[in-house]
């Protein structure tokens, strides 16, 4: 029987549908789509724009590598004022001569330096400051990949919450509507105290329910809204800001170049970042080991310098007071550091074993993009196995529905009845909605690992 709060109670769902649709309509609410989600985490994410700065940091490091081998050539220029002095000078038969000093020194200075071999210093310290660069490139893709797949999850996740809510508001209507019935039948002496307390608890635990199910859809849209528009102030209820314009669906096998465990685990160790990373991990481990042996290593360098000044050290009686004199000096040196040799030995040393377990980290690297692989697609194909045997449940539910529609007609049903075998067929719906959402998520999980996200 459809009592007065009964039919309020649907009149506010019906309502709540229609503003809710209303807004997914209008120009207040954003309409969204798994790949606009993606789109706009990774043009505004912080974690992006962090991991990208990172890497102009590297690449800027690189640069200055590179360009430390070029030759050193600095000058300088100086002006000193000297305090007067007066010589006396003896010159035996010819006399006594007094020589005054000058008293204002100027000088120009150009010196070039360039260490010809260094042990491979140079070369080393330029090829790992590319290898790091190169790294960060790698980390920035990382990331970038797992802001994609979050994104992807988190409208899949917000998707699944609103159907959550409508069939909770659904269990609801079903659980009042029964409440309601069986106060009247206890005040016509057809049901006992005990029945009216079980339909209460019931309706409050249906209420609790819904309630729950209505935190887990802002805690959702939460977490979309701080993907879509991430730095804007969070809404007390986002869920009314977006309109989320897709469903799920069965992926179809083109979306995968295979689905072979052997084949995508090829694919995963060419593109995933990861395996390339360690790569160019184990790579700067091996540049590090032969950077650690240039110590070993004599060092040969030239210099040379130009000097314009006056007075000229190297000129001797200089009293011209505005005489500038130009001398140059070429020199070359061979070092050899014989007390660090035990100690550059150790590093050497220390530095092939760090090479070696770079070796080892690529390995294990590999590895577990392989097992990566192997569990997203199980897990995908899982999925699929699912929804294929939930969707085998919705043609009973519909036909119980019809079923119990006719009952009514015919006076062998009432309406609690059909109610409750609508509310069975919105359930087999929301688990079919449901398993279509986890075969999504799956799917752009096995992307993931695979490596196949659309950047």
């Amino acid at each position: 029987m459809l009592t007065p709060e009964v039919v309020a109670r649907r009149v506010a769902s019906v309502v709540a549908l229609a503003s809710a649709l209303a807004a997914c309509l209008g120009a207040q609410a954003r309409s969204l789509t798994p790949r606009a989600v993606v789109d706009a985490a990774l043009g505004g994410d912080a974690r992006i724009e962090s991991a990208l700065l990172d890497a102009g940091s590297a690449e800027a490091k690189a640069a200055e590598a590179e360009l430390r081998k070029l030759p050193s050539l600095s000058l300088s220029a100086g002006y000193t004022r000297l305090s007067d002095l007066t010589s006396h000078l003896s010159l035996g038969p010819l006399g006594d001569m007094d020589i005054s000093s000058l008293d204002n020194s100027y000088s120009l200075n150009a010196s070039v330096q360039y260490p010809i071999f260094a042990g491979f210093r140079l070369k080393e310290s330029a090829e790992l400051a590319a290898l790091q660069a190169r790294g960060k490139d790698v980390a920035a893709e990382m990331v970038k990949r797992a802001v994609v797949f979050e994104a992807e999850r988190a409208y899949w996740e917000a998707k699944r919450t609103l159907l959550e809510v409508g069939t909770l508001r659904e269990s609801l209507d079903l659980s009042t509507q029964n409440l309601e019935r069986t106060r009247t039948q206890l005040s016509h002496g057809t049901a006992m105290n005990i029945d009216l307390l079980t339909a209460q608890m019931q309706c409050d635990q249906a209420r609790m329910d819904l309630d729950a199910g209505v935190s887990a859809e802002r805690r959702a849209f939460w977490s979309l809204a701080s993907l879509v528009d991430p730095g804007a102030e969070l809404a007390p209820a986002p869920e009314g800001q977006y309109c989320l314009a897709s469903d799920a669906g069965p992926v179809p096998d083109g979306r995968f170049p295979s689905l072979e465990a052997g084949e995508l685990g090829r694919i995963a160790l060419e593109l995933r970042p990861e395996t390339r990373a360690s790569a160019l991990a184990e790579a700067a481990a091996e540049v590090g080991r032969k950077l650690a042996e240039a110590p070993l290593y004599p060092t040969l360098s030239i210099s040379g310098s130009y000097v314009y000044a006056d007075p000229n050290s190297r000129v001797y009686f200089q009293s011209d007071p505005w005489q500038f004199t130009g001398t140059w000096s070429l020199s070359a040196v061979v070092s050899y550091d014989l007390g660090g040799v035990p100690a550059n030995l150790a590093e050497r040393d220390a530095q092939a074993l760090a090479a070696r377990k770079g070796v080892a980290d690529d390995r294990r690297q590999r590895e577990t993009v392989l097992l990566d692989v192997r569990n997203t697609l199980q897990a995908f194909l899982q999925s699929r196995r699912d929804y294929a045997l939930v969707a085998g449940m919705m043609d009973q539910a519909k036909e119980n529905e019809r079923v119990t529609g006719e009952k009514l007609a015919a006076g062998t049903a009432s309406d609690l009845d059909l109610l409750v075998a609508r509310l069975a067929r919105l359930k087999v719906a929301l688990a079919v909605a449901d398993k279509l959402i986890d075969e999504e998520i799956a799917a752009a999980d096995l992307e993931r690992a695979v490596g196949l996200a659309k950047l």
